[in-house]
């Protein structure tokens, strides 16, 4: 008798430690990621401390008669706060000579405000007649600049500025290197990409449900929940730390009760932490949540995430380190059209990782093509 109680004694000890151990080889590997990112991050931000030297580019001859190519920029210029105007200034005319010397005009600059994040900039830019339109700034304002010239056919540079500038390196787009990043919008093809729209109601039974565009990722759940408990403080301090500070808050909440259907097919009954659809599948350059996922595919991936206590966290986490794509108990893989899920309660939702509020269903659909991108040709997923 007291050996089995020695046993059970042991097995009940055995239980945490395992979580914990997982646990914190989970937070080991996002933490040295983090730390690669922000080492990455730093040398982007020095090019704007000390003045650049004149762009090293030969410009052929070009005859008057030639209409001059002519970009706009939008700029979220809080993506720059912590550099002074002078700092600004330098940047500023940096860019502006790249296009002056590739035998551009000056581009056209637009800001974002607190209110206007990217899209009325990117129609006022479409309005002038501009060849092409630049974002610069974070994910958020990729987003916005998107949703405005998703099918107009004029095409979308982008000059990475964020935290988590997903999108770029997901189509492999120069992140940490703005010579380099310019030299893209100069001399890649027009790439078109599908884009997601993704429509929330938060009652469950709202009139006319809010339509959003996104180009990476939606998430319902704990991914969202991550994302909005993210400090501008912090972000602005510690980068991708800030996430992983956010996600060990977020890490033990509840499961949720939620019906998933793709396409028409039937819906699914399941308990989860969170739902997450994309585009396209890539976190980090080594971290792949969804190994299967092209942004120009005409699909969206999507996984299930249904862990239980840290046992399970280090499941999820094991599945996405190891890219398998065979899914298992506490991560589910899924792939269609169009993906709907209806929840029993509210749940946080984000959109290419900007938090954008709680709701009870969320429905959403690919655009095949609609979107160009000054990109070179990116690396393709090997599927097994």
């Amino acid at each position: 008798m007291a050996g089995g109680d020695l046993q059970a004694s042991d097995a009940l000890v055995a239980v945490p430690l395992a979580a914990t151990v997982a646990l914190a080889v989970a937070l080991v590997v996002v933490t040295g990621l983090w730390l690669r990112e922000r080492r990455a991050a730093r040398r982007y931000r020095a090019l704007f401390e000390t003045p650049r030297p004149q762009v090293p580019v030969h410009v052929p001859p070009t005859p008057a008669t030639v209409r001059r190519q002519r970009a706009a920029v939008v700029v979220n210029l809080s993506k720059f706060s912590d550099l002074d105007p002078a700092a600004q200034l330098r940047r500023q005319a940096y860019v502006d000579a790249a296009f002056r010397q590739h035998g551009w005009e000056e581009p056209l600059w637009l800001r974002t405000t607190p209110t206007e994040h990217g899209a009325e900039q990117a129609r006022e830019a479409l309005a002038a007649g501009v060849d092409v339109v630049v974002a610069c700034g974070g994910d958020g304002t990729v987003r916005s600049v998107a949703e405005a010239l998703a099918g107009t056919g004029v095409p979308m540079g982008v000059l990475p500025a964020g935290t988590a500038n997903l999108l770029a390196r997901n189509l492999d787009l120069p992140h940490t290197d703005l010579a380099r990043a310019l030299d893209v919008v100069f001399s890649a093809p027009d790439q078109p990409v599908d884009v997601g729209w993704l429509e929330v109601d938060r009652t469950g039974a709202d009139p006319v449900p809010e339509r959003h565009l996104f180009l990476v990722m939606a998430g319902l759940g704990f991914d969202a929940a991550v994302m909005a408990g993210v400090e501008d403080r912090l972000k602005r301090r510690l980068g991708y730390g800030a996430y992983v500070v956010s996600g060990a808050r977020a890490l033990w909440g509840p499961q949720a009760r939620a019906g998933v259907r793709v396409d028409d097919g039937p819906w699914h009954q399941v308990r989860t932490r969170g739902v997450i659809v994309g585009n396209c599948g890539k976190l980090t350059r080594n971290l792949v949540l969804m190994p299967d996922a092209e942004i120009d595919d005409g699909y969206l991936d999507a996984v299930v995430l249904s862990p239980r206590g840290g046992i399970g966290w280090g499941e999820v986490a094991w599945a996405i380190l190891t890219r398998d794509r065979r899914g298992q108990r506490r991560v589910q893989h899924l792939r269609g059209r169009t993906v709907e899920v209806r929840l029993e309660a509210p749940q946080e939702v984000e959109l290419d990782g900007d938090p954008i509020g709680a709701a009870r269903r969320v429905s959403v659909a690919v655009d095949p093509g609609v979107l160009l991108v000054r990109a070179h040709p990116w690396p393709r997923t090997a599927r097994r």
